[in-house]
């Protein structure tokens, strides 16, 4: 088989140096075989192709650079290499541009996947459960708390419970006490002032038979949580952004189980014990003189937390108050005493929920009883 250049020249080819450059371009990029390019340069010359080359010719004609006449024998006419060639580049161009838009859209669709894949990978590992639909929270709940052999703790933070989600776990609940194990249960304070819920407490703490479970209250706020056996535990979602409300965690690692237990155990030795019992709605009476109802600090020492809710060090309150900075810090360690507050921070929060707080001291400077200011 003769290559294109030997070809064009034994036959007389007058395309050209710069025609025969893009022939030779074409079928160098395999774009086009070399028997399709002599096929090529026959036909521009006017020559006739030999029969072995009609499957070449075929190639032409798909490719684009060669017609046939139809009205004069199907003659072979050849086309201008230079227009095809931008026609082709025109078309290969728009596509590279339709697959660029594709490559640039590839990280949106990854990140919008990808929340989907974390998904099944936590639902693959030993170690946490994802669970989404509320049925299916329900009923592994069900299926883990029917299963306690020995204790079950459980910490509500979302305020008094309704009647219908009271009745669905008295039945769960009650057969777990009848099996001896231990419950309890942490809410927030405000359940206390709900008949419902009270009601519900009243009933489980005077059962006659069996376990008889335990309540307590915080003011402060906690995370939802249910132990079983110090081995599961029920979380909700912090993780997965964009989940549904009522989504949660199945935990079934030790070392994350045991942490879980450890924040109720501690969240539990800050609480109330409540028995079900409502608590009044009377405004407390405040008489810093005479002798107050709930009133536990002095004078100073409601300086000094104010002054710390403040934001202010201990040396800038002493310079303030012209005391020591041993005194404040006294004063400071005698009030975490008072409030049972292990940390500055504790001891803000219990401060800023107390009566004291609300006691005005500029009453004393008129010569006045100090009086309760109304709560904001």
């Amino acid at each position: 088989m003769r290559t294109a250049r030997e070809c064009s020249g034994a036959v007389g080819f007058e395309g050209g140096s710069e025609a025969l450059a893009i022939t030779e371009a074409i079928g160098d990029a395999g774009l086009l075989s070399e028997d399709a390019v002599t096929a090529y340069g026959l036909i521009s010359s006017g020559r006739e192709v030999p029969a072995e080359l009609a499957d070449a010719v075929e190639e032409l004609v798909r490719f684009g650079v060669v017609v046939y006449d139809g009205g004069r024998e199907n003659r072979l006419v050849p086309l201008d290499p230079n227009r095809v060639a931008r026609r082709h580049l025109e078309q290969v161009l728009a596509e590279a541009e339709a697959q660029l838009q594709q490559v640039r859209a590839l990280p949106a669709l990854a990140e919008s996947l990808m929340e989907g894949f974390q998904r099944g990978q936590w639902r693959s590992t030993g170690g946490a459960e994802y669970l989404e639909d509320p049925a299916v929270v329900n009923a592994r709940l069900d299926d883990v708390v029917g299963g306690a052999e020995f204790e079950i703790l459980s910490a509500q933070p979302g305020g008094p419970r309704t009647r219908e989600q009271l009745e669905r776990s008295l039945e769960r609940d009650t057969a777990a006490l009848e099996r001896g194990v231990a419950k309890r249960t942490l809410y927030r304070a405000v359940a206390r002032d709900n008949s419902c819920t009270a009601e519900y407490v009243r009933a489980m703490t005077g059962r006659e038979t069996g376990k008889r479970p335990e309540y307590r209250t915080l003011e402060a706020p906690f995370e939802r949580a249910i132990i079983v056996d110090q081995r599961v535990a029920f979380i909700s979602n912090h993780y997965l952004q964009g989940a549904p409300e009522h989504a949660a965690w199945l935990v079934t690692d030790k070392a994350m189980v045991a942490y879980i237990a450890a924040e109720f155990a501690a969240r539990w030795r800050d609480a109330d014990p409540w028995h079900g019992e409502l608590r009044g709605r009377r405004t407390p009476s405040v008489d810093t003189i005479t002798g107050v109802d709930g009133v536990r600090t002095t004078r100073r020492q409601r300086e000094i937390m104010r002054d710390l809710a403040a934001g202010l060090s201990q040396r800038a309150i002493a310079t303030r108050l012209g005391v020591s900075i041993r005194t404040v810090a006294k004063e400071t360690a005698e009030l975490k005493d008072l409030f049972d507050a292990r940390s500055p921070e504790q001891l803000g929060y219990k401060w800023a929920t107390s009566v004291d707080r609300l006691v005005d001291d500029s009453a004393t400077e008129a010569g006045l009883k100090a009086r309760v200011q109304p709560a904001a």
